[in-house]
């Protein structure tokens, strides 16, 4: 572990520097080579769709801070140097952990600004609202949700990290890091990302070579975990994957551990991936797995905005944190090449972005390149864990930036 909090010490990098690296970006991604137009910088409007207050706020607040230092990354770097040095002016909206609020924000943002592009909701129930909005109005929406269902039927939906279905398949390979003959509870929220996923750990059990003898859907936001977790002790399970928000998933594991029952835990994505979630069951949340579409140990990009984020906030920069800023860069990226604010082009750039370096590749694998349906061909999860007090990768072996922690 030492190695590890070395690592996060040398990762401190001084905010000037900081900026020049994301400057050094931009052109690493081959927006220097763009000649700039002699004219009059405009600013760019950028919607942000989050749930600062209701049920999934702890999350939105923290998309917000980090949608908050990607926009001054860009602009401290230079702006939209294709556009005379143009800012981004990020406008945000809180859609109050609500889908109804959802459909009239998204309506409200896009009819009462000038946007070029909109990211958000980070949950997926929300987040197929609002592209439904933006599908409508001709908007791009680019978003860290990993529902399959998003890219269907969408011209305007980006998704550039993995989807459920392949958090699914990474959760049953980590299974075999615990038991030979992985046995499997699965219990999980009943909304769209607990859903999808669900399916797909389902799907793909089989074939996985791994055994589910529990499939269990439960309600959202339940205040007794109780009768829930007493049917995974009685299923005979040695691995429980629970597809939670944070809330939901704090009152699980602290069940499990107050009935005393002994099983592995992969907690999947969602509320797992928080700094909140050590905060609230502490040493209980050692050596226990997760996966996540980004995280700040993946590469040196991720370990500098990983600096920066907790110099703003005193906490490591999650899952959807730091997708957003990556998001943010190929909105950017995509915007020095469309040279225009208008939203048809700079989802028509989007649709040929093809990045493997700087913020916009910051991405397991580092590389971001999207199909037709909008998806990142390269797009997959990274498997983590909780070691002294720090998420850190440990799968596949390729992504590992840690040993596994054995329990």
């Amino acid at each position: 572990m030492k190695k590890s909090n070395d690592r996060s010490r040398r990762s401190g990098v001084k905010r000037r520097d900081f900026l020049k690296l994301a400057g050094g970006s931009l052109a690493a991604s081959g927006i220097a080579a763009i000649p700039t137009i002699s004219r009059a910088a405009e600013t760019i409007n950028i919607g942000a769709l989050y749930p600062t207050t209701g049920s999934m706020a702890q999350i939105g607040v923290g998309c917000v801070a980090a949608a908050k230092l990607a926009v001054d990354m860009v602009n401290e770097a230079g702006g939209i140097k294709s556009m005379g040095g143009a800012k981004l002016n990020l406008v945000i909206s809180d859609v109050q952990s609500d889908t109804t609020v959802t459909r009239t924000e998204t309506d409200r943002l896009i009819n009462g600004n000038k946007l070029s592009a909109i990211h958000g909701c980070y949950a997926s129930a929300l987040t197929m609202i609002a592209s439904e909005v933006c599908e409508r109005a001709k908007v791009p929406l680019i978003t860290g949700s990993s529902s399959d269902q998003l890219n269907k039927g969408r011209h305007y939906t980006f998704t550039p990290f993995a989807r459920a279905s392949q958090f699914a398949q990474a959760q049953l390979r980590m299974s075999k890091l615990v038991s030979d003959k992985p046995k499997v509870a699965v219990i999980f929220e009943n909304t769209a990302f607990g859903t999808s996923t669900s399916n797909g750990l389902k799907e793909l059990s089989a074939g996985e070579g791994v055994e589910i003898v529990m499939f269990e859907p439960y309600s959202a936001g339940f205040t007794d975990a109780s009768p829930l977790i007493n049917k995974v002790k009685a299923s005979g399970a040695n691995t429980l994957f629970s597809l939670s928000y944070l809330n939901d998933l704090i009152l699980i594991v602290r069940t499990v551990r107050q009935v005393g029952l002994n099983i592995a835990i992969n907690g999947g994505s969602g509320g797992f991936v928080m700094p909140d979630f050590y905060k609230n069951v502490g040493k209980a949340a050692e050596g226990l797995q997760g996966v996540a579409h980004w995280n700040h140990d993946i590469n040196a990009d991720s370990q500098k905005v990983n600096a920066e984020f907790k110099k703003r906030t005193g906490e490591f920069a999650f899952e959807y944190a730091g997708g957003l800023v990556a998001q943010t860069f190929m909105l950017a990226d995509a915007l020095e090449r469309a040279a225009s604010p208008d939203p048809k082009k700079v989802r028509e750039a989007l649709s040929t972005l093809d990045v493997s370096s700087g913020y916009a590749a910051m991405a397991p694998g580092g590389k971001v390149k999207f199909g037709p349906d909008g998806k990142n061909i390269y797009g997959r999860p990274v498997g983590v864990q909780w070691q002294n007090t720090d998420l850190v990768s440990i799968f596949p072996k390729e992504d590992a930036r840690a040993p596994l922690l054995k329990i």
